[in-house]
């Protein structure tokens, strides 16, 4: 770039004052201007500038880097320059530095003109309802439970959430598809004139075609009339027969039976679906365990749509090598085995009748079934009856009924002028057919696909009580608020307090954990990866299951029991069941369900980064990447922006011929001056998990396919193929310097910085909580709530309460 010189007397040309400027780069003085607010570049003592222009060989040309607030790409940049200097990472160790004085000068003009652009950036984007908010929001509205998130496009994401407003946009073929969700639900409760009556059914799997095919050949009958299975039921099937729903609503399931020639108790999956051909709708629901040789009956409670049926599959059932039910004969055959006594399905179970969407839209009107077309139909497999409802008043109903309608709708009261379109709809299709039900059904479904409906609007500001109401129901309930809250004055600090809790107490606890975890950890990419069989013979339905359930369970129980977020770093319990105790190697614990179990000393465990949910979705499924577990550390627990590689930089310059490891490849990289800078902050992490394999086991050697040494070893009675490779090297040194030898060391080090990690979360909580990214003007505000947290030991319940008190939270 040339160099413009200017007179020891002439002042910048944009400058209010008259101090002389020296050598500078063309382009600068007009940055400084707009950065600082005052186009004098002595502003800066010029030793500020003299190092800012030192960055532009890290690929970051400040003199050409726009200034526009409206630009997030370069506004972020911006915050990028602000905290390499804050961190002492600009100018580079090796280069001059500049005086303290410059450094503050420099912080408080960057900083100071970055609060008012980030400011400038708030309130500007509507928030959008997600699939499953949109599904929470029209099953609690109606009563009714369907599932529409599966024929909704996916929403978009931004930081790791799916509910953050400049992320989901609408189209016109997601219009459509909320119109046929809508639909769906409306019909759901209004297709129904009476009470479904609750049946109780029973069967085994004694039957006609069982006894042909498979009893005696693969399956065990015993002398108490047990049905013995040894295998998980996909061939030959363990689907339930003639046991099948014909309303959707609420069941009980009652399974008995017991363990045969097994040593532990025998774990089964519940499994549901229609069970064609094509089995795409099937769905596994839960696992469960029936005692050894004695008979017992556990009991579960679930919802099922109409026309579905049960798959009752034993888990892990172990035989030795050589022999086959088939082979020695079901009765001499040696292997475990689970014994199926009787099944039965009660229901559906319905405690609130009409739904709630009928009274909602028909109020006293009375629901008639019509002859139907096809007379000989009726009754028969696929055969839907349609309804009229009989009232006396249908106009005048419709204008009582549809603004309570609309009003529940939009989460606050609904005025003439929210009504009039509606009723006017109404009034059309009443018209052109006479069918009051018809025509409500219509004007309903306009409601759930309109804008008030479907956005959460706030203006900017100070929101109101029931704006308020809203959004703290979407953040802990994921649903629309209900007549507590919508009448609760939580503009009052102590009854937003109050509100906070109740929330925090009630079962849509889990619906908040599931999506936030989903969002935080990542843990919906839980199986966008599946390992591979040869390498972790291990890998099983049930452990899957397990590892979620380990982390929502962890999280939760920091909530309800106000724990210190310092055990998101490291913790003396987990919430384990018996399978994930035995993946970790930790004795003592038993069953399916998960327990608060203490950790012994050396088990490797403790905190959410020891967790197989987690180092599962922050690997492939064949090897685990320093680098990407590091970016995982540094983001959703350090709360720190990995930063991008440089332009034109590939993935892996340095020569890497003999490494052996990815460890040593990472060495050569870093060999590079381009990357080192980044993989000195980024690696770290990384390499203190590498004790940790690609389903979170502890490891002390690689595993690899066809190198190595071979592994005397059995899974599910079948010898294992892999061998054992390289040593693991879990050591490291942070870009401090600070050296460290395994996950132990490098936890008592984040320990040590707890703050930045409770930091980390209050930002996560409030980036759910409003919909929005947290921008520069906001750090003050969460600094505060790091202070509050801080002297309340950092109880993550009291985090989630504070960030609710926010001015933040409070106001758009």
């Amino acid at each position: 770039m040339k160099k413009l010189r200017l007179s020891k007397r002439s002042p910048c040309s944009k400058s209010r004052c008259a101090e002389p400027v020296r050598k500078v780069k063309v382009g600068c003085v007009g940055f400084l201007g707009q950065i600082f607010r005052c186009p004098s570049v002595t502003a800066l003592r010029m030793k500020s500038l003299w190092f800012l222009l030192l960055m532009k060989k890290g690929g970051l040309d400040l003199a050409a880097l726009s200034t526009d607030g409206a630009d997030a790409a370069a506004l972020k940049k911006w915050v990028r320059v602000f905290d390499r200097v804050a961190a002492g990472e600009m100018p580079p160790p090796k280069k001059k530095q500049p005086s303290q004085d410059a450094v503050q000068d420099f912080m408080a003009a960057l900083g100071g003109d970055l609060v008012t652009k980030s400011n400038a950036q708030k309130g500007t984007v509507l928030r959008r309802l997600n699939r499953r908010e949109y599904q929470n929001t029209i099953n609690d509205l109606l009563g009714v439970k369907v599932n529409v998130i599966d024929s909704l496009p996916e929403d978009g994401r931004a930081q790791g959430f799916d509910n953050i407003g400049e992320a989901l946009s609408i189209s016109g073929i997601q219009m459509q598809r909320y119109m046929e969700a809508a639909e769906l639900a409306i019909n759901e409760a209004l297709n129904q004139e009476t009470k479904p009556e609750s049946t109780l059914q029973s069967s085994t799997l004694d039957s006609e075609r069982n006894r042909k095919d498979t009893i005696g050949k693969h399956w065990l009958r015993r002398e108490d009339g047990s049905i013995v299975v040894f295998n998980n039921g996909g061939f030959p099937s363990t689907v339930i027969p003639n046991l099948r729903t014909k309303h959707a609503g609420t069941y009980k399931l009652r399974v008995t039976g017991y363990g045969y020639q097994i040593e532990e108790p025998v774990v089964f999956a519940l499994i549901t679906g229609s069970f064609n051909f094509r089995n795409a709708d099937n769905v596994t629901q839960s696992f469960h365990e029936l005692p050894v040789g004695k008979s017992s009956t556990v009991e579960i409670t679930l919802h099922l749509e109409a026309n579905k049926g049960i798959w009752i599959s034993p888990q892990g059932l172990n035989g030795p090598d050589g022999h086959s039910p088939v082979k020695d004969g079901p009765d001499k055959y040696p292997g475990e085995g689970m014994a199926f006594q009787q099944v039965t399905l009660e229901g559906p179970l319905v405690t609130d009748w009409p739904p709630r969407g009928q009274k909602l839209l028909l109020g006293d009107a009375k629901l008639r079934e019509l002859p139907p077309e096809k007379p000989w139909m009726k009754g028969k497999s696929g055969y839907k009856p349609a309804y009229t409802a009989e009232t006396s008043d249908p106009t005048g109903e419709a204008r009582k009924l549809l603004p309570a309608f609309i009003s529940a709708a939009y989460r606050r009261p609904a005025t003439a002028a929210d009504a009039d379109p509606y009723l006017k709809l109404f009034d059309a299709e009443f018209a052109e057919g006479h069918n009051f039900l018809l025509a409500m059904r219509t004007a309903a479904i306009a409601v759930l696909c309109s804008p008030d409906f479907l956005f959460l609007k706030e203006p900017e500001g100070k929101l109101d009580d029931l704006q308020l109401a809203s959004r703290l129901s979407y953040f802990l309930t994921r649903s629309a608020p209900d007549a507590e809250l919508l009448n609760a004055k939580l503009s009052q600090p102590e009854v937003l307090r109050a509100q906070t809790e109740r929330l925090l107490q009630a079962a849509t606890l889990e619906r908040f954990v599931t999506d936030f975890t989903d969002g935080w950890l990542n843990l919906r990419e839980i199986e966008f990866t599946t390992p591979d069989k040869q390498l972790y013979p291990e890998y099983d339905e049930l452990l899957l299951d397990s590892m979620l359930r380990e982390t929502r369970g962890f999280i939760t129980e920091l909530i309800r029991s106000n724990l210190s977020v310092s055990n998101i770093i490291d913790s003396d319990f987990a919430m384990l069941n018996k399978r994930l105790a035995n993946h970790y190697g930790i004795p003592g614990v038993s069953g399916v369900e998960l327990q608060k179990v203490k950790l012994p000393p050396d088990s490797h465990r403790g905190g959410v980064l020891t967790q197989a949910s987690i180092l599962k979705v922050s690997a492939n499924g064949t090897n685990t990447s320093p680098v990407v577990r590091g970016v995982f550390v540094m983001d959703r627990i350090l709360g720190m922006e990995p930063p991008p590689p440089p332009p034109g930089v590939p993935g892996v310059e340095p020569d890497i011929r003999g490494a052996t490891t990815l460890r040593e490849l990472l060495d050569k990289h870093r060999n590079s001056e381009t990357c080192n800078g980044c993989h000195r902050v980024i690696d770290p992490p990384g390499f203190a998990l590498e004790s940790y394999d690609v389903i979170g086991g502890w490891r002390e050697r690689f595993r690899s396919i066809d190198q190595g040494d071979k592994v005397e070893l059995k899974v599910e009675g079948r010898k294992v193929r892999y061998r054992l490779g390289p040593p693991v090297d879990a050591a490291g040194e942070l870009s401090t310097g600070t050296p460290f030898n395994g996950m132990d060391d490098f936890q008592k080090l984040l320990l040590a910085g707890q703050d930045r990690v409770a930091r980390c979360v209050a930002e996560k909580l409030l980036v759910f909580a409003t919909g929005r990214p947290m921008g520069f003007s906001d750090r003050t505000e969460i600094d505060k709530l790091v202070a509050e947290s801080k002297a309340k030991g950092h109880g993550l319940r009291d985090l989630i309460d504070s960030v609710v008190q926010s001015e933040v939270f409070r106001s758009k």
